[in-house]
């Protein structure tokens, strides 16, 4: 797999459109619909974004090297369902993101009240 097959690879597993793939790092759709084709080059610019944005392991979108993800809980001392939890959460959006947080705030008031 090279890293145009890598990338849509990549925004299909996060299901997400070239759309919203591309807004998340200033790109639009046509242009990552033209790097997942091998039309247009992927710059190093844009693997930053991306592994920035989404939290991608640069030597796996370069080169291909598992895993996939950053590994978000390392050097954490944390049981395993916690870590698992943890990285399906850097998966996503922020949007997604902050309606976890609402909902675990929400919950833990509710716990504090009982």
């Amino acid at each position: 797999m090279n890293i145009h097959e890598r990338l849509k690879y990549l925004r299909e597993q996060l299901n997400l459109t070239t759309r919203a793939f591309g807004a998340a790092i200033n790109m639009s759709g046509g242009a990552i619909t033209n790097m997942e084709k091998g039309t247009r080059n992927v710059t190093d610019r844009t693997i930053r974004d991306i592994c920035r944005e989404y939290r991608v392991n640069p030597d796996w979108l370069i080169h291909g090297n598992e895993p996939v993800f950053e590994d978000v809980t390392s050097g954490l001392e944390l049981d395993d369902d916690v870590k698992q939890l943890a990285k399906q959460y850097s998966m996503l959006s922020d949007t997604d993101r902050e309606l976890v947080r609402k909902l675990i705030q929400s919950l833990a008031e509710k716990a504090e009240r009982n």
